[in-house]
């Protein structure tokens, strides 16, 4: 029998009918997610497919599949107004229906667990799909997962308000929801489960998230999976580790992502702080912003939209330069000048992504950190290749490897999620072989980048965030008890004293509240406002026994100060007297609100390194 005991309470958080209605929420979410997925790849095709083949007539080439695509662009001229019209109509969208749709969507959904407790206006999911459909398909560089990722969360937080759930599992719908919409559209429901549970934190999980978030993603992946195929999103040759040597190589890649991935989240800010400090309308400036993406567009079309369709050509060893002067692409042989040009390639899609998400276009940062990160792996695989022939054996395998391991460790680098970014691009690339290499040129990458965040959002660890800090108050709360804080030089009374007296200790002493002791127990309590009502004439004649308060709570030593805040609240009184027990009622001191919140802040510097603790 108490073996049994044991289980059931074990299981008591899991059956709680909270979790039970998370749970459901999450079943919602998964569908919502598989078929939201399927709807947004389709307009975003349909409208990629006017912008850029029948306008600017380029066809775009795509991630999952490598074919030798027609790649000319017949009006080049063009692509700085098609961006501009994507950036306008994602601007109207947002700036009239839902400002909080603006920008990234997964650092929105981030803010809606740990400030906004959980809450995402039902319009928002709507308006997220259409305008991020409308920045990336005309050209803007963002990403398909952040819109989804806040498509998730508010379908998350909508079917948690309907079902009346209370705020803690609203959060956690939310953050289900996050991982739920970006596993989805990636094909990578394990990956994107773990960044919806890790990306919330710096340094940190929300782990009571990731069964019903497992269940959602993997809901969601079944759907979209049997529209799309179950295939990796990436079509990419098959890649292995094959020498220790190698991993030399990878530590100067995690080296270079982190220095990349810094200069990202710097300029990525300062542009964004730019355009908000700029005297125009809102709705204007994604479209200056998208201008300017265009202006760049004209003499690097790789920068444009989600560049997914370029990392099949790179991997296999193809890499074609647009020639603008010539108006067409042109293959070079010679290693230098490619390694040039990608690392200026890197730099310039770090700009585009900045001006099209920090001017207010709607879309993810995920997709250009993965292109940022694929610029870089390819340079610096060039040059390790030729700055050291001989010491590496499978050339074209550690090409493509170094891309994936780029793309892994830049964005793992700057989004703090690096468990979540390792399995989550080894899901969409198939190239689970790199796993060990990866985790090295990831933890140098995030070790280096330090603070350096694309999500600024983000909290440092649970106790730091708004979501968990009254679990971490009362957890503080817990560990102390009333023994260790009492305060024995609390002014006291005798029943004898008179009211004149009593009123003359309080202000002298600056309290409203004093205990009376009648030989040395507690017979009660008496108030400064009820003190104060007595008319003056009776104030030396009354006595303090007349008019006690005798039904005060009271207080023992070995309760804790979250009992006493409790038992405060409750009674709506700031200061409890201690006595040794109910029956004895032998008073040993008072404790107040200041001395429960003096014993908490205490503990906490004590735990922080401040200083010593004292109680």
């Amino acid at each position: 029998m108490p073996e049994w005991v044991g289980i059931q309470e074990r299981l008591k958080w899991v059956i709680g009918k909270g979790y039970r209605e998370l749970m459901f929420i999450s079943l919602i979410i998964g569908v919502v997610s598989g078929f939201g997925s399927i709807l947004f790849v389709e307009l975003l095709k349909l409208l990629q497919s006017i912008f850029f083949k029948n306008i600017i007539g380029f066809n775009v080439p795509s991630a999952e599949n490598f074919i030798n695509l027609d790649l000319e662009i017949r009006q080049p001229f063009l692509i700085p107004f098609i961006v501009a019209v994507g950036g306008l109509v994602s601007g109207f969208l947002v700036y009239t229906f839902a400002p909080e749709a603006e920008g990234h969507g997964t650092d929105a959904a981030i803010a809606a667990f740990h400030r906004f407790a959980g809450k995402v206006r039902r319009r928002v999911p709507f308006i997220k799909m259409i305008s991020s459909i409308f920045t990336i398909s005309s050209g803007g560089s963002a990403g398909r997962e952040g819109p989804m990722a806040q498509i998730g969360a508010g379908i998350g937080s909508y079917f948690a308000d309907l079902l009346k759930v209370n705020p803690y599992y609203r959060r956690l719908a939310v953050v289900v929801g996050i991982g739920a919409g970006i596993g989805t559209i990636f094909k990578a429901p394990l990956g994107g489960a773990i960044f919806g549970i890790e990306v919330l934190y710096k340094r940190d999980f929300e782990a009571e998230a990731l069964l019903p978030t497992f269940i959602a993603a993997v809901i969601g992946y079944a759907i979209f999976g049997a529209y799309s195929g179950y295939t990796p999103i990436f079509d990419i040759p098959k890649v292995a580790f094959s020498h220790p040597n190698e991993l030399l190589f990878y530590s100067i890649l995690g080296v270079l992502t982190a220095i990349f991935g810094i200069i990202y989240v710097k300029l990525f800010y300062m542009f964004r702080d730019t355009f908000r400090k700029l005297s125009v309308p809102n709705i204007v400036k994604p479209v200056i912003g998208g201008i300017l993406v265009g202006l760049i567009g004209i003499f690097a079309p790789e920068i444009l939209g989600t560049g997914y369709g370029w990392i099949p050509y790179y991997t296999r060893g193809v890499f074609p330069i647009y020639d603008f002067l010539r108006g067409k692409w042109v293959v070079i042989d010679n290693w230098v000048i490619i390694s040039i040009l990608f690392f200026a390639l890197a730099f310039l899609k770090i700009i585009a992504t900045s001006l099209t998400i920090g001017s207010g276009g709607s879309g993810g940062v995920f997709a250009p950190g993965l292109g940022i990160g694929t610029f870089i792996g390819a340079a610096s695989s060039l040059l390790f290749l030729h700055a050291f022939p001989g010491y590496i054996s499978n050339p074209e395998s550690f090409l493509t490897s170094s891309i994936i391991i780029g793309m892994m460790s830049l964005f793992a680098g700057v989004s703090k999620a690096p468990v979540a970014v390792l399995i989550m691009v080894s899901e969409m690339t198939g190239s689970y072989e790199l796993i060990a290499p990866s985790m090295l040129s990831i933890a140098i990458s995030y070790l280096l980048s330090g603070d350096y965040t694309i999500y600024g959002e983000q909290v440092e660890d649970r106790p730091h965030s708004p979501a968990h800090i009254r679990d971490y108050h009362k957890m503080i709360l817990e560990e102390i008890h009333v023994k260790d804080v009492v305060n024995t030089r609390y002014p006291t009374l005798s029943p004898d004293v008179t009211i004149g007296n009593a009123l003359s200790v309080m202000m002298k002493r600056g309290v409203r509240l004093l205990p009376v002791i009648e030989n040395g127990r507690f017979i009660g309590m008496v108030s400064f406002d009820k003190l104060r009502n007595i008319s003056k004439d009776k104030r030396q004649s009354m006595r303090v026994v007349e008019i006690l308060d005798s039904n005060i709570p009271v207080c023992h030593p070995g309760e804790t100060l979250f009992e006493i805040l409790r038992k405060m609240t409750k009674y709506k009184i700031d200061a409890l007297p201690v006595v040794e027990s109910e029956v004895s009622r032998k008073y040993l001191g008072m404790i107040t609100k200041q001395d429960v919140t003096e014993a908490h802040d205490q503990m906490i510097r004590f735990l922080i390194g401040e200083e010593e603790i004292g109680i």
